[in-house]
């Protein structure tokens, strides 16, 4: 996962404070459930995410000869394939 545990902690935390001071939440749980059930959130989305990636790389071995010789850019036919995925299943990341 590109983020840690920590750091997810941290961007739930802020993120919820910063919904709620600015009044765009109004909470009607503790805000610590808020902070956890964000943490939860974001969590589930990057491992998500990551299953997407693993994906693309298995796709990607079968012109692991092609991207060597540099016949396939390997960045842009990942990105191309992982949008292609995303779009297909109806995901947003």
């Amino acid at each position: 996962m590109r983020l840690s545990s920590e750091r997810i902690a941290i961007l739930s935390k802020t993120l919820a404070d910063k919904l709620i001071e600015g009044k765009y939440l109004e909470p009607v749980i503790p805000r610590d459930q808020i902070i956890a059930r964000m943490e939860h959130i974001i969590t589930e989305e990057l491992v998500i995410e990551d299953k997407i990636n693993q994906e693309v790389k298995g796709l990607l071995n079968a012109y692991e000869r092609e991207i060597e010789r540099g016949d396939i850019d390997y960045n842009k036919m990942f990105n191309m394939i992982k949008s292609k995925l995303i779009k297909e299943r109806g995901l947003v990341l």
